[in-house]
């Protein structure tokens, strides 16, 4: 007989929780919805009541916010999603910290995704870790100092950014290289990095390639233009980078 996965949905607009409920209860035959609640304190008595595997949670809630509810809990015993209507600064540091999140309306497949994330069983203590790791990039100003969660083959590392020299892309992996000469491969592809890590003073001068421009050690005009970083490693500008890349550095 097929275990079913506990769900608590937090979502102060009723359309939008009865789509989600619908969505899950008419697609996937291994979910139960234990609670649903439209504010931060009957989201928090409910869910510890209830104690959910799961807990949809709406990011935006009138004058409250998703994040207002975590921080009720002094541990996350639950796998968290949280659930957006549009791209906006804070779904940037839900990914920065490797947690899951769901677009409105939610597409079958990407409730598939979490759900059998879910069934994979990732441990509470990373998760746990990860939402503890967002809340400190948070409340620390000093962008030097924030850690990105990056998944990898048995769990999840926690970077530094001032730690990453570059990245380079694998196929659809990509490659982290750091300044203690680790390397660290993740699934997640170099596209999706660039958009988490592009206002923290990475360039991506090659389809390949994302470098950290504080590393730069020369940049050399021979065969078409190419950086060295600080490892020695060389890599070339695209073409179509150029121009862009060294208005950047304020080189042309």
């Amino acid at each position: 007989m097929e275990k079913s996965i506990s769900v608590f949905i937090v979502d102060d607009e009723p359309r939008a929780l009865e789509t989600l409920s619908k969505s899950l209860t008419s697609f996937f035959t291994n979910v139960e919805i234990v609670g649903t609640a439209n504010t931060i304190i009957d989201a928090f008595n409910g869910i510890n009541q209830t104690k959910p595997q799961l807990v949809f949670l709406d990011i935006e809630m009138g004058s409250e916010n998703g994040f207002q509810l975590l921080e009720k809990f002094d541990s996350i015993q639950f796998h968290v999603a949280f659930v957006t209507a549009h791209e906006e600064f804070a779904l940037k540091a839900i990914k920065f910290s490797a947690l899951d999140y769901i677009i409105k309306p939610p597409a079958i497949s990407d409730l598939k995704a979490v759900l059998v994330k879910l069934e994979n069983k990732e441990g509470r203590i990373e998760e746990n870790l990860k939402v503890k790791q967002m809340f400190g990039n948070f409340l620390t100003p000093d962008k030097s100092e924030h850690k990105i969660t990056v998944a990898i083959a048995d769990g999840y590392d926690f970077i530094k950014v001032s730690d990453i020299l570059y990245l380079l892309a694998d196929g659809s992996y990509t490659v982290f290289q750091l300044k203690n000469q680790q390397k660290i491969t993740t699934s997640k592809s170099l596209k999706f990095y660039e958009s988490v890590l592009d206002s923290y003073g990475f360039f991506r001068i090659h389809n390949s390639t994302f470098i950290n421009i504080k590393y730069i050690k020369r940049i050399s005009k021979s065969a078409g233009g190419s950086v060295i970083m600080e490892d020695n490693c060389e890599f070339s500008i695209s073409k179509t980078r150029k121009d862009e890349f060294l208005e950047l550095l304020a080189l042309k």
